[in-house]
């Protein structure tokens, strides 16, 4: 594909575009964490729970937002005292828990989430479904490379990045 000069050029504005709409999310997600006066990690926590709409696991919570252990542990006793999150046994591991949102007290915290996704649905009347599934076939895989790398970069084992170039 990179053969041509003009495909070459395309893909090096699509990677800009990706990466100013991606800073533009993370000044939105600081912004209304800072807003709703809670801390923007306890913010994107209640946005996955919001958008999976099913309980999670600790563990996938962590995975999903790139946080320790430790960190989860902290996470989810701020949500908890605050009666954002509920927690559940694991039906799948009786050592485990399930957390998952209550959405009644989180629905103040959601509505610019809930709004902006709302704005970016109307965006998507303007291409056809074909258009539509090669973008989200193209971001499925840039989230399958992103989280390759989260997980080779936190595993601290040498040659990580060459482990994930190869691996493309």
């Amino acid at each position: 594909m990179r053969n041509d000069p003009n495909e070459y050029g395309a893909a090096r504005r699509l990677g800009a575009a990706m990466l100013r709409f991606m800073q533009q999310i993370e000044a939105v997600y600081e912004h209304s964490a800072h807003s709703s006066g809670i801390h923007p990690t306890d913010f994107r926590t209640i946005c996955l729970l919001g958008e999976a709409e099913r309980a999670m696991s600790p563990k996938e919570i962590g995975q999903a937002l790139g946080l320790t252990s430790g960190a989860v542990s902290a996470l989810i006793l701020r949500l908890d005292a605050e009666k954002l999150i509920s927690r559940m046994p694991n039906p799948r591991d009786r050592r485990g828990v399930l957390i998952s949102l209550n959405t009644a007290n989180a629905a103040p915290y959601l509505q610019d989430y809930y709004a902006l996704h709302a704005h970016y649905t109307e965006l998507t009347e303007d291409f056809t479904p074909a258009e539509l599934e090669v973008v989200t076939r193209y971001l499925e895989k840039v989230r399958r490379v992103t989280t390759r790398h989260l997980t080779l970069a936190t595993s601290e084992r040498p040659g990580a990045l060459e482990k994930l170039t190869a691996t493309k």
